[in-house]
């Protein structure tokens, strides 16, 4: 699936099913959702529910989302730093939300993050991003929930890292589209392999990973969720694969070519500023 070949609709509700058709992945079950197109571009799916536990505040023409994680303070790992750095660097990100009772998720379009801070709710520290839909996709108030307003026009400004897509798409082809983790093929036709690419030290603001074949890892998706939510890292020197939960992986050595020699830098780096366990 590529950003550009995605066809939603606003106010169109979706069910799980149908939206693992629509973006060739399936839900995680966490609000934030990190996730990449069949060229490596990323972009976030964000999930609120009107019975959720969150309370999200989602009236006025800019709405309140309260960051991922339901008990103790929230910590700007994973999702909550994808979505904090989207105020800086933005990138897509897609909203979902289900109404009381739902049985399926409706498309409310495309959001922006303006601000988030973190505050004191209910005796823990959380995020409190501050939202407003992206001015190209405009909700029509008359057919959509009353509980989520349309948005006002505001004037931004987009900055997005351009990455060099041939050498990734090399990368992966040399590994025949083998996980470098796992050694699982995925395939997005009967007849296509498919893996992702995954920036070892992350592209952009505040990483600034470079993009280059040292940088680079091949993976299935579950593996490049993994490595973003902070689940997986990779011993520097011996390349031993530690895994927050996964036995299977746990414990194994990362598989590499003798022409792909990853810098042990950018692994130290994913180490200490990524890795959550």
């Amino acid at each position: 699936m590529r950003l550009s070949d995605l066809d939603l609709e606003v106010g169109e509700r979706y069910t799980s099913d149908r939206l693992q058709s629509v973006f060739d992945r399936g839900m995680t079950g966490r609000g934030i959702e990190i996730c990449y197109d069949s060229d490596d571009r990323r972009y976030l799916r964000l999930f609120a529910r009107g019975d959720g536990p969150y309370a999200d505040k989602l009236s006025g023409d800019e709405f309140t989302y309260v960051g991922e994680g339901q008990s103790g303070d929230q910590e700007l790992t994973a999702g909550n730093r994808y979505l904090a750095e989207a105020e800086t660097a933005p990138l897509p990100i897609f909203f979902f939300y289900k109404p009381p009772g739902g049985d399926a998720w409706e498309y409310r379009g495309r959001v922006e993050v303006l601000e988030f801070d973190r505050v004191r709710r209910n005796g823990r520290r959380v995020f409190e991003f501050t939202l407003t839909y992206d001015t190209k996709e405009r909700v029509d108030r008359s057919s959509h929930a009353s509980d989520i307003s349309p948005p006002k026009r505001v004037e931004t400004r987009r900055s997005r890292v351009i990455r060099d897509t041939q050498i990734s798409s090399r990368l992966k082809e040399e590994y025949r589209f083998e996980c470098q983790i796992c050694g699982d093929v995925r395939r997005q036709s009967p007849s296509e392999r498919y893996a992702e690419a995954h920036h070892v030290r992350p592209l952009g603001s505040p990483h600034d990973g470079p993009d280059v074949r040292s940088n680079l890892i091949v993976v299935c998706p579950n593996h490049h969720a993994d490595f973003d939510y902070g689940m997986l890292s990779i011993d520097p020197e011996s390349g031993r694969i530690a895994h927050a939960y996964d036995q299977n992986v746990d414990g194994t050595t990362l598989e590499t070519r003798p022409d792909h020699e990853i810098d042990t830098e950018f692994l130290r780096y994913h180490n200490h500023e990524i890795a959550d366990f």
